[in-house]
């Protein structure tokens, strides 16, 4: 039964996903969210007309991701502009159990810091090739925890209705992320840039983390609806086979 709620609820949240950007103010605390993002392209020697306005160029990621074909994927951390950025913490969670986490960064990471997320076929998760953690399916948020506050997801629904997280999806842009060679931004990495307090009552800068993520894919509805039949079958098995 709590599998077929987990179902349910996911495809709740799939339907949910708003069209609309979230609004980011620009002009507050320096730098904002449009200058660190000109500045991988200002770094690669690429002309800031092709850089993503972040008012008018959001990807459409309802805050659930797969990693590609490989089980592998880098994030990479662009920058923290937050008080709390020494306790500041990002990893994933289990989009059917969010209690179920991974951290990949911790309050002392900084600019060009990375971590290595991997899943193998049994759906354990693990960074750095460390002990793993039981995923319900390959299915994944990321989250930023806070300190002396809640922990916000990528999922605004888990966020009471909150976008907490606005994110661009790459198209073949040239770019540099901080102590890396520059390199090409392509169609399977995100920026993701956060905001660390309550968006409603926050100044809505969305710069307080950014972070890079590659080898990352976005389900489609039909593919979160197909995986979530998969789990309430299993479900339901496992309750036929108590009652035998």
């Amino acid at each position: 039964m709590n599998m077929i709620k987990s179902f349910l609820a996911g495809v709740a949240l799939v339907a949910s996903t708003s069209a609309f950007a979230t609004p980011v103010f620009l002009g507050g605390e320096s730098p904002d969210l449009q200058t660190v993002i000109n500045s991988l392209y200002t770094a690669a020697g690429t002309s800031l007309s092709a850089a993503p306005d972040v008012n008018l160029n959001q990807a459409d990621e309802g805050g659930t991701f797969l990693i590609e074909a490989s089980g592998g994927s880098v994030s990479t951390m662009i920058i923290e502009v937050a008080g709390s950025a020494s306790t500041n913490t990002f990893g994933i969670y289990d989009i059917y159990n969010p209690t179920t986490y991974l951290q990949l960064f911790s309050g002392a990471a900084s600019s060009g810091g990375q971590a290595f997320l991997s899943v193998n076929d049994s759906n354990q998760f693990s960074v750095n090739f460390g002990t793993g953690v039981q995923f319900t399916s390959s299915l994944f948020g990321y989250y930023l925890g806070t300190a002396n506050g809640p922990t916000f997801y990528s999922q605004a629904s888990l966020n009471g209705g909150n976008d907490q997280l606005v994110a661009f999806q790459g198209d073949g842009d040239w770019i540099k992320l901080p102590t890396r060679a520059p390199g090409v931004w392509g169609s399977a990495s995100f920026i993701l840039a956060w905001e660390d307090q309550l968006a409603a009552y926050s100044d809505k800068d969305y710069q307080d983390m950014v972070v890079y993520v590659e080898s990352i894919t976005v389900p489609e509805p039909g593919s979160l609806a197909l995986l979530g039949l998969g789990l309430a079958g299993l479900a339901g098995l496992a309750r036929r086979k108590k009652q035998a």
